[in-house]
């Protein structure tokens, strides 16, 4: 009994009150915009820096191709890394996205058969880019509402008591 005292002491964290007018720290499991922002930034760049370096001016061949897969996935997933750290599994961002892929693997199946003229391939490459843009974008303007939403659906607690039953929530 004495050690469990000891070690219930020892991380436990010192109580402190605010000052009239500040506002408390979020709870731990509130979800901070900033934070998500910063998930999303690092689950896109982390990635392409990486491929970049490893797929240099002197590599050719695998090395080349799976740092060309590292930084396309990136591409595809990274912009929706906040929202899966707000809990959102699918967006519309990310629809957008795979869309563009969509059209550019069509596009490359197409050309396999029959050589695609050149007004096609650039009609092709600016749909598949701005629908690539237009969903990094949508991510990037619905993030803070993910965020919020997570927030809110997460507010109330409910925790067992001597008496009973407790609710808390924030409003």
């Amino acid at each position: 009994m004495r050690y469990v005292l000891i070690a219930c002491l020892l991380v436990a964290r010192a109580a402190s009150a605010q000052p009239p007018g500040e506002t408390s720290p979020p709870p731990q499991d509130e979800k901070s915009v900033f934070t998500a922002y910063l998930v999303t930034i690092a689950a896109t760049s982390g990635p392409i820096a990486v491929a970049s370096i490893v797929a240099g001016d002197e590599n050719e061949g695998t090395t080349a191709n799976v740092a060309g897969i590292v930084a396309t996935t990136a591409m595809m997933l990274g912009p929706s890394a906040g929202h899966w750290y707000a809990g959102d599994a699918w967006t519309t961002g990310l629809t957008l996205r795979l869309g563009a892929a969509g059209l550019v693997g069509a596009m490359v199946l197409r050309d396999q058969q029959e050589p695609l003229e050149l007004p096609t391939v650039v009609i092709g490459l600016t749909a598949a880019g701005g629908l690539w843009a237009t969903g990094a974008l949508w991510d990037f303007f619905t993030l803070p509402r993910a965020v919020r939403r997570y927030n809110r659906e997460h507010a109330i607690v409910i925790a067992p008591t001597t008496n009973g039953v407790a609710i808390a929530g924030r409003f």
